[in-house]
């Protein structure tokens, strides 16, 4: 009886390994580069955040001293460089951002109708007649900060809710940060998808993550863009402190870095057949970058006859799409299809 249990355990064990599926190299590097890359990614938001958080308890601290009122100029370089950093994750899909309920805990955008401003001036209220407040949602985000450091109050009426937004905004970004490095979460995903669909499956998620960053930044430029008659500055994302145009460039500049450095490039360099498509891509990558405005307001490019350096830009953008979400796809024998480009 004993024997038999044990042959009957090794039989299990030998079919078990016999049906697992080889493992593609091309495509276990292609995982490895990606992973690699989204989670350095995630930790520089991570470390940026606790950054700010810190700048703000430092901001808030000496001014409720007795020295002379602190300029926010350090808080403001140390907001902007986390928005840089988040700007990398902008438009993701289908990942730790969405798994762990994060798509809008840094930004709520489109704001079409300043929610931001409207709920903060009703927490300033709250908090000055000595209620507590909590910053969560809308009121916990980037957007938020920027609205205390670009309206005209106090340093006191701006520490009555920026340790909440620092803490806030601090703990999300560790926690991105952690499903990230998840080995059981996307990573296993991503095993899965590899074993099950092999390189189709694989390819269209990796891909689909970069359209949906692309159609991100697209919507970036085209809701202020709007027409030449009716621009709508009040739509950038940042227009508060004139940083829209800055972070539409990192937003370009982050895209590309993910394009090269992400698996996609080194994957298609394996193949001298892709090696049309990757030199379309590079200079595609190139002449956007190179059309892009100077500057970091949108808002002054959206003004009188500087608005046509935009629709410049535009051109540069669109052949950009076109390579990376028609002509890549097509290339690979891929349909990214509506699930896997369907907006934000």
């Amino acid at each position: 009886m004993r024997k038999t249990l044990l042959m009957l355990t090794t039989l299990g064990i030998l079919t078990a390994c016999q049906s697992r599926p080889a493992v593609d190299p091309a495509l276990q590097t292609l995982t490895d580069h990606h992973l690699t890359f989204m989670r350095a990614q995630a930790d520089q938001l991570a470390a940026e955040l606790q950054q700010l958080q810190q700048a703000g308890t430092d901001y808030c601290r000496a001014s409720s001293s007795a020295t002379p009122e602190k300029s926010p100029a350090e808080l403001q370089q140390h907001w902007r460089s986390s928005f840089a950093a988040w700007s990398a994750h902008q438009g993701q899909s289908g990942g730790p951002l969405d798994a762990a309920g994060l798509s809008f805990a840094f930004q709520f955008w489109p704001d079409k109708k300043d929610t931001t401003g409207k709920q903060l001036q009703r927490q300033l209220t709250t908090a000055e007649q000595g209620q507590p407040v909590r910053q969560q949602g809308v009121t916990g985000t980037l957007g938020a900060m920027e609205y205390l450091l670009q309206s005209d109050l106090t340093p006191q009426q701006r520490c009555l809710l920026l340790p909440g937004i620092g803490a806030e905004l601090a703990a999300n970004g560790q926690q991105l940060s952690a499903a990230w490095h998840d080995a059981d979460g996307y990573q296993q995903q991503l095993l899965q998808m590899q074993q099950q669909g092999g390189s189709t499956a694989l390819l269209t998620q990796i891909l689909g993550q970069l359209s949906h960053r692309y159609e991100r930044i697209e919507k970036k430029l085209m809701l202020p863009l709007n027409t030449v008659e009716h621009p709508r500055p009040l739509f950038a994302e940042a227009w508060r402190s004139g940083q829209s145009l800055h972070f539409l460039r990192t937003s370009l500049i982050s895209l590309e870095q993910e394009y090269r450095n992400g698996g996609i490039r080194t994957y298609l360099q394996q193949d001298p057949d892709y090696a049309a498509v990757i030199a379309a891509l590079d200079h595609a990558f190139a002449d956007t970058l190179k059309h892009l405005p100077a500057g970091d307001s949108l808002g002054y490019w959206l003004e009188g006859d500087r608005y046509a350096a935009l629709l410049r830009f535009k051109l540069s953008f669109d052949q950009l799409g076109y390579q990376l979400k028609q002509r890549l796809p097509e290339e690979l024998g891929l349909n990214l299809g509506f699930n896997a480009t369907d907006g934000d």
